[in-house]
């Protein structure tokens, strides 16, 4: 979104891709790959700072509250529960 009066984005998206590959030590062999995605939303602190940008030092912050964390447990539980 921008801000009419300064032209401004007021609100920026950001999106984390993730690959993951579960490898079995005794064979050194790929038993499951995979990958998943997560996007949000941030708001820009201080509409003025034109240079200044929330998304390098927010992706500590973002990363943790994305789905993606979620999804790869949820995907390697159902793994270890089906043994395939």
């Amino acid at each position: 979104m921008l801000d009419p009066k300064t032209a401004l984005p007021s609100s920026e998206n950001y999106g984390i891709d993730a690959q993951y590959n579960l490898i079995e030590l005794a064979t050194n062999k790929s038993v499951m790959t995979g990958a998943t995605f997560a996007r949000v939303s941030y708001d820009i602190p201080g509409q003025l700072q034109r240079f200044a940008r929330a998304a390098p030092s927010a992706t500590p912050r973002i990363a943790p509250r994305t789905r993606s964390p979620e999804n790869i447990q949820t995907r390697l539980a159902s793994f270890f529960v089906a043994g395939t």
